[in-house]
């Protein structure tokens, strides 16, 4: 049975390839919708089962954001809706050893954070501009994480999971985002 799980797995992985190679995101649009400008703030509404928020917010180099997430109801990822610590899900997600094959990981879209972290991306920008909430620094004091724009174009969130299984992920929250200066 461990064999044809291998195999399964191995199968997906070769067949998903072209969408799930590390680093590997599609060109985004370089004309962002609305930039987001110093003091502004805007919030998103953000579906885990969503492969790609496009927010229609355009961030600029070297700015400072700020980050406010409220989780609105319960994350699941299919049956999976606690984390390690048997926390409910949350923006940091769950890590590797909770998936029923650990094989699975190979199809993550990004293989350096945990399995549905909340992730940002500016498309258009090269690989830097790839995001883990964990990457970002949390300010306790104002519950939010603040970041530095790589480049300029427009923010995407997704939850990190394998292309073609957002299907079976549950829970949204809202989002706000803040530019600082």
């Amino acid at each position: 049975m461990k064999i044809l799980n291998v195999a399964l797995v191995t199968l997906t992985a070769i067949s998903l390839s072209a969408c799930t190679v590390p680093g590997w995101m599609p060109l985004g649009d370089a004309d962002p919708a609305e930039i987001l400008l110093p003091g502004k703030s805007t919030t998103l509404l953000f579906f885990t089962n969503v492969a790609n928020l496009d927010s229609e917010v355009g961030l600029q180099a070297s700015a400072q954001y700020e980050l406010t997430i409220t989780r609105l109801s319960n994350w699941m990822d299919g049956s999976i809706e606690t984390n390690e610590k048997n926390q409910d899900l949350d923006q940091y997600g769950f890590a590797d050893s909770l998936m029923p094959i650990a094989a699975m990981a190979l199809l993550k879209r990004s293989r350096d954070h945990n399995w549905f972290e909340l992730m940002l991306l500016r498309a258009n920008c090269k690989g830097s501009s790839l995001h883990g909430i964990s990457d970002l620094h949390f300010d306790e004091a104002s519950g939010s994480y603040n970041f530095v724009a790589t480049c300029d174009g427009k923010l995407s969130l997704f939850v990190n999971d394998s292309h073609g299984f957002y299907g079976n992920n549950s829970g949204f929250a809202s989002i706000s985002l803040s530019r600082v200066n």
